[in-house]
């Protein structure tokens, strides 16, 4: 476990809500376009429109890669508790 200060840990709290969120909004805009793009298509994958597979697949496997970046790379293993308050 890493030790930081009160102001590290604030600093890499809001790296974390940063990335966390940029990676929410990447799901939602890959979601919501795909299925805009390929709704008027007609195609089907998996005996369903091509437009709800891509969006719900797509989204999935895109979530799945991104937690694992954020996992990997940004996410630090640290207690938040104060050093100086006492325990209560």
């Amino acid at each position: 476990m890493k030790k930081l200060s009160r102001q590290e840990k604030h600093e890499q709290c809001m790296k974390e809500i940063k990335y966390t969120l940029l990676v929410v909004v990447l799901c939602c805009i890959w979601h919501v376009a795909s299925a805009f793009l390929l709704n008027k298509t007609g195609l089907y994958f998996l005996g369903m429109p091509a437009w709800l597979s891509v969006s719900v697949f797509g989204t999935i496997i895109l979530a799945l890669i991104g937690v694992w970046y954020l996992l990997k790379f940004v996410f630090v293993d640290f207690e938040y508790d104060d050093e100086e308050g006492g325990e209560e």
